[in-house]
């Protein structure tokens, strides 16, 4: 019994030995992967300033348009304007024509007293 003992224990701390990964072996497999992983995270930061700038460009964009709806709403009010002062002219216009139409008869009329 003592000797089956013994003989198990051998076997468990010779299995243990042989489990544990080295230095050089874990060194090996994981410098690799770090490179990888680097690369990774400069790729990954490079897209989310990508993203940024897109977002601030998409930004830009929107206050762009907002900007330029204002500026052909202001446009539309100044037509507007525009037409009611053209209307006015023409209104004056025909007043102005009518007035020396009159004054052009009562001139005639006066001549011929």
């Amino acid at each position: 019994m003592k000797r089956y003992i013994g003989v198990l224990a051998a076997v468990f701390f010779l299995s243990l030995g042989y489990g544990c990964a080295t230095k050089d072996f874990v060194s090996s497999r994981v410098d690799p992967l770090e490179g990888r992983i680097s690369n990774l995270e400069s790729r990954i930061s490079n897209l989310e300033k990508a993203g940024m700038t897109s977002e601030s460009d998409l930004k830009k964009a929107q206050d762009a348009a907002a900007r330029a709806e204002e500026a052909a709403n202001k446009a539309e009010d100044s037509l507007k304007k525009c037409e009611a002062a053209q209307e006015g002219a023409a209104s004056a216009e025909k007043k102005a024509e009518t007035a020396a139409e009159k004054s052009a008869k009562e001139f005639e009329l006066m001549q011929k007293k």
